[in-house]
């Protein structure tokens, strides 16, 4: 029922000796509130990718079946990159893992699940020309004459699958996938800065990958920074910064892109989060279109 959508076995980077740490927000105004507490205990919704209507056992397909999958895969990712780096023989599962993990902390937000239900009715219900002819190719004499109005008389037990089909491919796009995996990964320790990285539920920082200088960062714990660059050049530039700048200019990204919360391993850059959080939001990712029927 509790799906997070700030996996715990990421959040657990950030964690001091007591396994809490410390999640700022704005629970009740203007003030930003630290409050300590466990990995499981925030960045979660309940039932929300659940899908509406559904029996128990049928509700909860795609948190199991593919979140709790892609997070287990990605868990053992983050591993290696912890203690080896991008160094070594890494295989395209492997590589994968990540890039799908990447993709998915800018997709699946409760924000972005919720855009993708409010403009569901006009998207899913004006499919395109060719998932009208395939439909009609099948449709049996006491079927809506159009697809479009079937698809409008559906009830969300069977319209939600359609929606988590298109979720789940938009997390999973090959054409991005692929572009991730061919760019230049490194890990950045910053354990000599004066600050640790804090990270939010909008944590990936990312230049258009059609750039030049196009890029991905994410912070992967207090002391470590994973990039992607397209080029090497590109990330140099990154190794370049002092280890002082780099990690203020992620954190006031991370910081100013978060929609609602912030995080570090203690409350020591209070300040810091309450004069830039969600100053800057970063927009939702979604774009969909209704598949073709079933046969």
């Amino acid at each position: 029922m509790r799906h997070h959508y700030i996996p715990v076995f990421y959040l657990k980077r950030w964690v001091g000796p007591d396994g809490r740490l410390c999640e700022f927000s704005r629970p009740f105004g203007p003030r930003v509130n630290p409050r300590m507490t466990s990995p499981s205990g925030t960045g979660y919704e309940d039932r929300l990718y659940s899908i509406r209507g559904a029996q128990p056992d049928v509700a909860d397909v795609v948190e199991k079946r593919f979140f709790q999958v892609m997070d287990d895969q990605a868990a053992r990712a983050l591993e290696r990159l912890e203690t080896s780096g991008p160094v070594g023989d890494w295989s395209i599962s492997e590589r994968s893992a990540w890039t799908r993990f990447l993709l998915s902390l800018a997709l699946r937000a409760p924000s972005d699940v919720a855009a993708l239900r409010d403009h569901w009715d006009a998207t899913f219900t004006e499919p395109d020309a060719d998932a009208e002819r395939a439909y009609r190719a099948q449709r049996s004499e006491t079927d809506p004459l159009t697809f479009r109005e079937r698809l409008k008389a559906m009830p969300p037990d069977q319209s939600d699958p359609y929606l988590f089909d298109a979720y789940v491919d938009m997390i999973d796009n090959l054409r991005v996938g692929r572009r991730i995996n061919d760019m230049f990964w490194a890990v950045a320790d910053t354990r000599n800065a004066k600050f640790e990285l804090l990270t939010s539920d909008r944590p990936v920082i990312r230049q258009p990958l059609n750039d030049e200088n196009g890029h991905i960062a994410l912070p992967i714990g207090p002391h470590k920074l994973f990039m992607a660059s397209t080029n090497k050049a590109a990330n140099d530039r990154f190794k370049n910064l002092s280890v002082n700048d780099l990690v203020s200019q992620v954190n006031r990204l991370v910081v100013e892109h978060a929609e609602k919360l912030v995080f570090g391993s203690t409350d020591v850059q209070l300040r810091f989060v309450s004069n830039r959080l969600g100053a800057d939001r970063q927009p939702g990712l979604l774009r969909v279109r209704a598949k073709s029927p079933p046969p």
